[in-house]
């Protein structure tokens, strides 16, 4: 009785046992797979880099507007570099009735206040109202670049 138990067919075959290890093989470079996509979307989608060359208006709620590249964004902030904001002085009045005085509007370079401070920034996106992408013939940048080659 212990020979025919010895001489008997194994529980698993061989064929069965190469099988089950091309099927874990599979399974765990499947799982690779799938880890590897997430990543990849959880990382364009919450910290995408935005190319530097494109300018972008972000207008927060306090008023502000603030122009500059997004170098960097995610979840919780957005980062601006090269910024610049529009600063409105009035002018006198007029000493003419009916003559209503023109505020100057001028763009300043953050880098350009007293405290000396770098030209990039970092913006809570809970103070951002909406982003606005600026064309080429934007005013904006019209006047950017000509500031930028005096």
């Amino acid at each position: 009785m212990l020979e025919a138990m010895k001489k008997s067919e194994p529980l698993v075959s061989k064929g069965n046992a190469a099988n089950g290890k091309k099927g874990l093989v599979l399974l765990v470079v499947g799982i690779i797979v799938l880890v590897a996509i997430i990543v990849f979307l959880v990382m364009t989608i919450f910290v995408s880099p935005v190319k530097g060359s494109v300018w972008y208006g972000v207008f927060l709620t306090n008023g502000r507007v603030y122009f500059g590249h997004i170098v960097k964004q995610n979840s919780q902030t957005v980062v601006l570099r090269d910024v610049y904001y529009l600063q409105v002085q009035q002018t006198p009045l007029a000493e003419e009735e009916g003559v209503e005085a023109q505020p100057q509007v001028t763009l300043v370079n953050i880098s350009d206040e007293i405290h000396n401070p770098e030209s990039e920034m970092q913006i809570s996106r809970t103070h951002i109202l909406y982003v606005q992408k600026l064309k080429e013939s934007s005013q904006v940048i019209t006047t950017i670049k000509q500031l930028s080659q005096e």
